[in-house]
């Protein structure tokens, strides 16, 4: 009675697979979405730039080329947002600052007037 031959191992086999793109594309969107909410936006300074090496590193591998693609454009459309809010946010700071110096210039003149007419 012969023993039967032990079963032969298979390769398992895995689809092949790009994490860096993955998470690049994931992390790019996220900062996307975060970078158009005023007050949580700048959050999207410190993912937009992780897309952008992720999707960079990703990118050399063939697998997954798109989603590397995809976090890179997402990271810097969300660096382009963050840039755009921070002009917006300076603009109206220099506004607020004019309109606040107009508006003591016309105390001053008026104070001066009332002075004069005394």
């Amino acid at each position: 009675m012969d023993n039967p031959p032990p079963p032969q191992a298979r390769p398992v086999e895995t689809a092949d697979s790009n994490g860096m793109a993955l998470a690049a594309m994931i992390i790019g969107l996220v900062a996307v979405l975060l970078a158009l909410i005023p007050i949580i936006g700048f959050i999207s300074w410190i993912l937009a730039p992780l897309a952008i090496v992720f999707g960079l590193i990703g990118k050399n591998r063939p697998a997954g080329a798109g989603f590397a693609w995809t976090g890179i454009i997402s990271g810097v459309v969300a660096l382009l947002i963050c840039v755009a809010w921070l002009l917006a946010w300076w603009g109206l700071v220099n506004l607020g600052e004019e309109i606040g110096r107009d508006y003591e210039e016309q105390i001053r003149a008026e104070q001066n007037v009332r002075g004069s007419s005394k």
